[in-house]
Parts: C-alpha cells; sequence; structure tokens
C-alpha cells in the first residue's frame, strides 16, 4: 500500500518557478535513466477505448478574430515564404506577428509595464 500524498494546487507561473529540492532532482534522475517497462503504472487504470471520449473538453484557446488591412505585395510575399515553410501563410503571418510584439515587449520592458505575451 501506497502512503498517501498531500496534493498542492499550484499556479502554472509557480511551477514555472519553483526550485526542486536535490531529493525531487534525484527521483527524476533516476526515473529518466529507468527502462520504461521497470516503471510501475499499476496504480494506474489502463485506457482501453475512446468511445466516451471528448476531443478539445478542457482546451479552450484564447483567440479573437480581427479583420486587418495589409498591402498586396506583403501579402504576397508572406504567401510565398510560407509556401517554403510548407505552412498557410495566415498562420505564417500569425507567427510573425506574434514573434515581433514579443520581441518588443522585450525591447520596451524596462522604459514600461510588459504587457502580457504568451510565446
Amino acid at each position: 500500500m501506497k502512503k498517501a500524498t498531500e496534493m498542492v494546487t499550484m499556479t502554472l507561473q509557480e511551477v514555472r518557478k519553483r526550485k526542486l529540492s536535490k531529493s525531487e532532482a534525484e527521483q527524476l534522475k533516476k526515473l529518466a535513466a529507468m527502462p520504461d517497462d521497470q516503471i510501475d503504472t499499476s496504480d494506474i487504470p489502463e485506457l482501453t477505448s475512446f468511445a466516451g471520449g471528448v476531443r478539445g473538453r478542457f482546451y479552450r484557446p484564447v483567440t479573437q478574430s480581427v479583420t486587418i488591412r495589409l498591402n498586396a505585395p506583403d501579402v504576397e510575399a508572406a504567401r510565398q515564404l510560407s509556401k517554403l515553410r510548407g505552412m498557410p501563410y495566415q498562420t505564417y503571418i500569425k507567427g510573425l506577428l506574434h514573434e515581433a510584439l514579443v520581441r518588443e515587449a522585450k525591447s520596451v520592458a524596462g522604459s514600461k509595464p510588459r504587457p502580457e505575451i504568451r510565446s
């Protein structure tokens, strides 16, 4: 019988900032070095069917649709570059915009409060 452990609730930011104790780091190293067939998964029920599963039940993207006017040469350049990367041009433009916003937020971080941009 396994001993009961205390449940701790943390935000994602708290988890990312948390430092592991020496014993936790050692446990992770041992587990990473262990072959998969030696890891005890007996307390995890085996999933045999996805019949009752619901796709996207816990994932809700935070998106907002907007219309933006772009110059035709810029759109054409994005289309050509996105083809080289094997992706839709709107996804390519969205990625470029996101990278530029993150870069800009970092450059002005010292002078103003930084807006929250997820990367």
